[in-house]
């Protein structure tokens, strides 16, 4: 697949799965932690420090996402294969926190507590598909010809 292919793909994943988890996740994220700076009353100080981690966790997968995706962007692959290690490590961040949603809903849903849970699956875990597309972007080179 040549590169512009690949960027169009890309952009599709992104309008369609990213920027919805993006407003979600960051609102969700930020709701967290306007809830253990504020509200911290409510939680004893493990569970507080754990909703901060996490929350910071996606947003810096949030950061992570938007950086890697302007550089895959504007200048392609191998701008993308020389990006320092944060951005990667803020995206590998991200997953984990999403991957913890994706436990969570799963928990939820097999306990049989409530279906109302599955609407967390678009807070974090969309934004799953577009990282694994960039890592997969990074650690495969092109072919000779698609430069």
């Amino acid at each position: 697949m040549d590169e512009t292919l690949q960027r169009r793909l890309y952009i599709a994943q992104a309008l369609l799965l990213g920027l919805p988890a993006l407003v979600a996740g960051g609102g969700v994220a930020g709701l967290a932690v306007y809830v253990f700076f504020d509200r911290h009353g409510y939680m004893n100080n493990r569970e507080g420090l754990f909703l901060l981690g996490w929350a910071l966790a996606g947003v810096c997968g949030l950061l992570g996402w938007a950086w890697l995706s302007v550089v895959y962007l504007r200048r392609g692959r191998t701008a993308l294969r020389s990006t320092g290690p944060l951005p990667w490590v803020g995206l590998g961040l991200g997953v984990l926190a999403a991957l913890g949603v994706v436990v969570l809903v799963m928990y939820n849903s097999l306990s049989g507590s409530s279906w109302r849970a599955l609407g967390y699956l678009m807070v974090g875990p969309p934004l799953l598909v577009c990282s694994a597309h960039l890592a997969f972007l990074r650690a495969f080179p092109a072919a000779a010809g698609e430069y």
